[in-house]
């Protein structure tokens, strides 16, 4: 007994030290504000998909067991977030450092990957009997670089938060220098997105995040089951972000891609801390989703860009920007608002074969909407639907795997319309072209994004 009272006082003697009462303070500081900015983020999350409750209630049980748990994500990610950020040792490192640090991590991931391409075909391989020993000493290996990422993520995560912070700061986003919300992410596994358009009409009315790397055969039953009991057209996609907070990023081997996106849904988390109509109205009308995403792209590309020259100019001659026709329609991205699709995506599935033909998948995905667009104008939704799985087949032939082409298809990817001319799956929409002249009428990217925050629709677009 005597020891134990001994050992109870030297812990309350710890506990009501300076310096503990401040580690505490500063931890629990570090969990409200991010709780704060958590809270406002699924604020915009309310209104992410329209008040019809009796398909909502529907759709849910349909899903059941196989949607994504959010929360639970949030309190994972929030708590290593906090803890890491009360002693911020990337503040000991200076810029050269950062970036070695970042780079060295990116080849770590870069190597992993690769271990994983040897394995899988060892695993494949018709000539190996026995696969678990021929790939011992590669998943040996293997689990060592899955370590050494695991240790270096935080860190690796807090220095790239920092080099964009710096330039959207230069870019007058701050106050009292500090960047509001703070640009906050994690690499994590993704979860897929079910997006549900109307038949009659390419229009987003829904969706739901569904747990990651569902089985073709059950995503092909969910689709069919939502399809006949709703009437609907459903796609289910992978995804390469989502706008959480903080925001979701699948592990890359690129820091133009981690870069890009980052600075992509912070644009999301921005309008929603601004109460902009486009982030409150995101889910129940196109015209604001289209708006938001388009906003966010054309944010993305200055700051990403910017950033990449400052940091990594090496990297600055690769391929540039999320928009589809950089990126061939292989980068979206997902705020709860918003999404980018994975260039391995079930839904799309744009892997190119790797003979090159003088197919040119942009102009041919633009005859395709807008020939849709017309087909389903004139009432006639059986004949638009075997149009768009006849052209599918095209796609499909040269080298581009679409596993669907439907109304959903487009709805998903066709908000992001920040193309000259107008993205391959936008059609005739002028909502894209208005965004982009109100950006070439802002002196600045800072005052563009808050115009765009004014924004409550098209007629407020020049």
């Amino acid at each position: 007994m005597k020891n134990f009272k001994l050992t109870s006082t030297k812990i309350f003697r710890l506990i009501s030290s300076p310096a503990w009462l401040n580690f505490a303070n500063r931890f629990i500081s570090k969990v409200i504000v991010n709780l704060f900015w958590v809270s406002l983020t699924l604020l915009g999350l309310t209104f992410d998909v329209p008040l019809v409750r009796d398909r909502d209630a529907s759709l849910d049980r349909v899903v059941a067991g196989q949607q994504f748990n959010i929360v639970r994500w949030e309190v994972d990610a929030l708590t290593a977030k906090a803890a890491h950020e009360l002693i911020t040792p990337q503040h000991g490192m200076n810029d050269a450092d950062q970036v070695t640090f970042v780079r060295q991590t990116m080849q770590l991931v870069r190597d992993f990957e690769t271990l994983n391409v040897e394995i899988d075909k060892i695993y494949i391989s018709p000539d190996i009997k026995d696969a678990a020993s021929a790939s011992q000493e590669l998943r040996q290996q293997r689990d060592v670089l899955r370590q050494q990422i695991n240790d270096r993520q935080l860190l690796c995560e807090a220095i790239i938060q920092e080099q964009i912070e710096s330039v959207i700061r230069e870019e007058g986003f701050a106050l009292g220098g500090q960047i509001l919300p703070p640009l906050r992410f994690r690499f994590t596994g993704l979860p897929d997105v079910m997006i549900i358009s109307r038949r009659d009409k390419i229009e987003r009315i829904d969706q739901r995040t569904l747990v990651a790397d569902l089985p073709i055969e059950e995503l092909l039953r969910l689709e069919t089951k939502v399809d006949q009991q709703f009437d609907v057209s459903s796609l289910i996609t992978a995804i390469g972000g989502l706008g959480a907070y903080p925001t979701m990023l699948p592990q890359t081997a690129s820091v133009r891609f981690a870069i890009e996106v980052a600075a992509h849904e912070w644009a999301h988390n921005y309008f929603v801390w601004r109460l902009a109509p486009i982030a409150l109205n995101y889910g129940n009308d196109a015209t604001s989703r289209i708006i938001n995403e388009t906003s966010a792209v054309i944010f993305e590309r200055e700051i990403s860009k910017r950033v990449i020259a400052k940091y990594y100019p090496e990297t600055a001659s690769q391929n540039k920007g999320l928009g589809i026709k950089d990126w061939g329609l292989t980068s979206l991205i997902f705020n709860p608002q918003s999404s980018i699709p994975n260039p391995q995506s079930k839904g799309l599935g744009l892997a190119r074969a790797e003979a090159q033909t003088k197919f040119d998948f942009n102009r041919e995905m633009r005859v395709t909407r807008l020939r849709a667009d017309e087909l389903l104008a004139e009432g006639k939704i059986g004949e638009a639907e075997q149009y768009m799985e006849e052209r599918r087949a095209i796609f499909v032939r040269n080298g581009y795997q679409i596993r669907k082409l439907n109304q959903a298809y487009f709805a998903f990817y066709g908000a992001y319309n920040a193309e000259p001319g107008g993205s391959a799956t936008a059609g005739r929409d002028p909502i894209g072209p208005g965004v982009q002249r109100l950006r070439q009428q802002s002196a600045t990217l800072g005052e563009f994004m808050q115009r765009v925050s004014r924004v409550r629709g098209l007629a407020d677009l020049p």
